[in-house]
């Protein structure tokens, strides 16, 4: 039995409908409704093409959310989401659509900021009474300051959620998981964080069962965190400790994922993200993956460009600044 894995950023339409800020591109192709048929059309064959097809999206928004919708309606399919977003960006969020068919065991949507707060605790006893109040002057004199200095209280304040379900294939279960993380390349501290805790909150839902991991993760393959993710006992970095909390959270080293394009093709992508931008000029990169851990072989892996031919996305041909990106997997 095989189940289709499709991860796909869709870039929201808020962000789309700028020419100033993509003015490499073609203003009609970044009209909503130009986008919106690319899209359709190229989540329908994926649909259509392979049997047990899951949808992860990433960069759902309100303005395409009623569209999602009736397209998977038509479709027989089921969407969750979580947009966890706020006005400027259009509530942006993340979503995992799946045949109604496929009979759905559990939903989890956990917004990872709160998580986080979980494993905080005051720091010390003897001092306790001194740190509240130095901690409250701190806060008061300086709450930005505060956070610039301690990733935890950054990683602390992101309002990124994980949807994860357990579905049954073929009467085996098998957790998937979409997630978008935190786009903070200034504070690799931070993305360190939600990479390693992500990771490990997954193995903790799924208690020793196949899981699969699709999303927009926003690290190259050789940053650091990607390293975090697939490496055992990586010891090249040192996680990083918060100056106002006691965090109860260590690392589990041991438990690590496998990628689904280098596992089937030997490496990643040549790229999965494109654009040129004022803020980022010709940034071509690889930051999707479909990440999975446990009995499960990927059969194959849907084909991507060695490289664009265009100034930026999205173009014509791609409605979005990145790539759509998929994997088949047989359970064992």
């Amino acid at each position: 039995m095989t189940v289709r894995i499709v991860s796909y950023n869709i870039l929201v339409p808020i962000y789309a409908d700028q020419p100033e800020y993509f003015f490499k591109c073609q203003p009609e192709f970044l009209k909503t409704d130009y986008r919106w048929n690319l899209i359709e059309s190229q989540l329908e064959q994926e649909i259509v093409n392979h049997e047990s097809t899951i949808i992860c999206l990433q960069e759902l928004s309100l303005t395409l959310f009623p569209k999602f919708e009736l397209f998977f309606r038509r479709l027989n399919y089921s969407l969750t989401h979580s947009l966890y977003g706020q006005q400027y960006n259009d509530y942006m969020g993340v979503g995992i659509a799946i045949p109604i068919s496929m009979q759905l065991k559990t939903v989890s949507i956990i917004k990872m900021g709160d998580h986080l707060k979980s494993m905080k605790k005051s720091q010390g006893n003897t001092w306790n009474i001194f740190l509240r109040g130095w901690n409250l002057y701190q806060s008061m004199m300086s709450k930005i300051k505060l956070y610039a200095i301690d990733p935890w209280e950054l990683a602390m304040g992101r309002n990124n959620t994980l949807i994860c379900l357990q579905v049954l294939i073929d009467n085996k279960p098998l957790y998937i998981g979409t997630y978008h993380m935190p786009c903070m390349y200034k504070e690799p501290n931070v993305m360190a964080i939600h990479s390693s805790v992500v990771k490990d909150l997954m193995f903790e839902l799924v208690n020793g069962q196949d899981f699969i991991l699709a999303g927009d993760f926003n690290i190259k393959p050789r940053d650091i965190c990607y390293k975090v993710l697939t490496e055992k006992d990586y010891t090249d970095y040192t996680f990083p400790k918060s100056n106002t909390y006691e965090i109860s959270y260590q690392p589990d080293t041991q438990q690590i994922l496998k990628s689904a394009y280098r596992e089937k093709n030997g490496t990643e992508p040549a790229y999965t993200n494109y654009a040129y931008t004022q803020n980022t000029p010709n940034f071509c990169e690889t930051l999707d993956y479909i990440f999975f851990n446990g009995h499960l072989t990927v059969e194959n892996v849907l084909e991507l460009p060695d490289r664009p031919l265009s100034e930026s996305y999205p173009d014509e041909t791609h409605p979005s600044d990145h790539l759509m990106i998929a994997a088949t997997f047989r359970l064992s």
